[in-house]
């Protein structure tokens, strides 16, 4: 695990690691969203931990590496998480999960990765890449109309942004991250061979079920498409229930196959 550090940081587990020989077991590696660090995703990886090892990509500019420089450019981030990625990963089943900023850099290392038979994409909070829209580049915006966005998407650090020193420590983050993102682009024609799982808030104000429904072509394997009830942020509302979805893919998902199983949950699938 060393050999991925700074990109990719553990949570612990909750007991013993040692496996018996040629023990095959989930790897669960969460993406966060802008703004956030690892720490964002300490809950989720806490409900998964029974069931896969998890750990977080840490962005530079945050937390321990926060006297890194943030980062400008989308892909460039992808190549570096992509290589670290590839020392992490071993010959064990991962599912990948990115929210928000995290699912475009998610797919992105996803696409830069060789072998993409024993991996699960899971997509959260964010229309399919060709549905990307032109937003106003918010590098340009004032400090209270970055604040704003974050309220009005309902995230965690809304109510952080109110303490006048703790935004000037988080506001250059924020602003960083949605600037990267809204300068996104996808390559052209670009596309994944593993199996996607997109998952959307019913009422997220970034996402409808027409641009979820066209991360289909993104792969060239089956998508499944699980809605919840709550704004951007569904999976702060929602976490026992995201997590169970994301613990029936690992458990439908036969890595290598190019299939989901049928079964009861979730739209979708081809």
């Amino acid at each position: 695990m060393s050999d991925a550090l700074p990109w990719i940081r553990p949570y612990p587990a909750p007991g013993p690691a040692d496996e018996p020989a040629g023990t095959s077991r989930w790897k669960v590696l969460f993406f966060p969203h802008s703004g956030s660090s690892a720490g964002s995703y300490r809950r989720l990886a806490s409900l998964l931990s029974g069931d896969a090892r998890t750990a977080c990509v840490q962005y530079p500019g945050r937390a321990e590496r926060e006297r890194e420089p943030l980062f400008t450019d989308l892909h460039r981030l992808a190549d570096e998480v992509a290589a670290a990625f590839a020392r992490w990963r071993g010959d064990d089943p991962v599912l990948v999960f990115g929210h928000s900023l995290g699912a475009a850099v998610a797919y992105e290392v996803v696409r830069r990765t060789a072998d993409q038979d024993r991996l699960l994409l899971a997509v959260s909070g964010h229309p399919a890449p060709s549905r990307l829209s032109l937003p106003l580049d918010r590098s340009t915006f004032s400090d209270d109309q970055v604040v704003d966005v974050v309220k009005q998407l309902g995230g965690a650090d809304a109510d952080l942004l109110e303490h006048p020193l703790l935004r000037q420590l988080f506001l250059p983050v924020i602003r960083a991250d949605l600037s990267a993102h809204a300068r996104y682009r996808p390559a052209a024609d670009s596309a994944v061979r593993c199996l996607v799982l997109a998952l959307m808030g019913d009422h997220d104000p970034l996402t409808n079920p027409s641009d979820v429904q066209a991360w289909q072509e993104h792969t060239r394997a089956p998508l499944r498409v699980h809605a919840f009830a709550g704004g951007h942020f569904f999976t702060d509302e929602h976490p026992e229930e995201v997590a169970a979805v994301l613990r029936d893919a690992m458990a439908l998902a036969t890595p290598g196959s190019g299939s989901f199983p049928r079964a009861g949950g979730g739209t979708g699938g081809a």
